[in-house]
């Protein structure tokens, strides 16, 4: 057989093969599984649901959310890497099931196990507790005698983390509670097994009535809008100490081609810029930090180093 037709008939060959993707696919041309590794309600629930909703017009298919929650979000992720590696199935993360997986070697992956697509959000912290608990307000809770015990507070592991490295930086120990997800931590605040709960923004606007905003963690302060809806919230910024914020990312199987993977980020830069979704994300008090694909990479693996020198806060 002629050199040329031998090559033509290999490059056939590999065109067939499961989970391959050619440069000149049309990606994507079909329904994209977007996997969030939390269950319904959470802060990552919310983004991706808001997000779908402009999916077709901005990102050219249809997103077909998928709850795959558990194990702090490690379930989602082992189901991604169990997929083909051809774009179609994206887990929307949070630094939590990263941290999990450093923290348990028998987890199934590691957390570079991932192509970081962007990052479309950094999480601002807040804690909040049930009304007239004592620990109800930043003055309450700092007013407490140094002789009671350090209030117990619970959340996923990011924002748990986050939440107890600034509280260090303010000179309030705590006690720290790990949960698979915040809906679980808000439902151990309101049963009285935490006294605190490290949530999202947008899960402090959900809880209005319920439970009090008590500080923000974040790294930076909430804007007029947000402080409208939940009061002027102390910022650990103004109170003399640096805030943390916590990612929210998009990323797909390791193997992934690499102008897939810039299709994906530019997609979802696409989405992000939907005048539909940037007005209900503004509503939720969420604000969107779009990172494209190299720089949020870069900045994923800088938090990742970061995460691991703090592991040892984490019970």
């Amino acid at each position: 057989m002629p050199l040329r037709a031998l090559l033509l008939c290999i490059a056939a060959a590999a065109a067939m093969l499961p989970g391959a993707v050619r440069a000149d696919d049309g990606y994507p041309a079909r329904t994209v599984e977007w996997v969030v590794p939390f269950g319904p309600g959470g802060g990552s629930d919310r983004w991706a649901r808001i997000m779908s909703s402009a999916a077709i017009d901005a990102f050219g298919q249809a997103w077909h959310v998928r709850n795959r929650g558990g194990e702090e979000g490690r379930l989602g992720w082992r189901y991604m890497l169990s997929r083909p590696s051809n774009g179609y199935t994206v887990l929307q993360g949070s630094m939590t099931p990263a941290i999990a997986a450093l923290r348990d070697p028998d987890s199934g992956f590691s957390p570079e196990d991932v192509k970081i697509a962007a990052f479309i959000s950094s999480i601002k912290t807040h804690l909040v507790a049930l009304p007239e608990s004592g620990f109800d307000s930043w003055d309450a809770l700092t007013a407490r005698a140094p002789s009671a015990a350090p209030p117990r507070i619970g959340g996923t592991p990011a924002v748990l983390l986050a939440a107890a490295t600034g509280l260090d930086r303010l000179g309030v120990s705590a006690t720290l509670h790990t949960y698979s997800g915040t809906g679980e931590a808000v439902e151990a605040l309101m049963a009285g097994q935490v006294d605190m709960a490290a949530v999202s923004t947008s899960t402090v606007f959900s809880l209005a009535g319920r439970a009090s905003p008590v500080i923000n963690i974040g790294a930076r302060d909430n804007t007029p809008a947000i402080k409208e809806k939940i009061g002027d919230v102390p910022w650990i910024g103004a109170l003399g100490a640096v805030g943390i914020g916590v990612p929210r990312w998009v990323g797909v199987h390791p193997d992934t081609p690499d102008e897939v993977v810039e299709r994906i980020s530019e997609g979802v830069g696409k989405v992000l810029a939907d005048k539909s979704v940037v007005k209900l994300m503004a509503k939720l008090g969420e604000e969107i930090h779009f990172l494209p694909q190299d720089a949020a990479a870069a900045a994923y693996g800088e938090l990742l180093a970061r995460m691991k020198e703090l592991l040892d806060r984490m019970p």
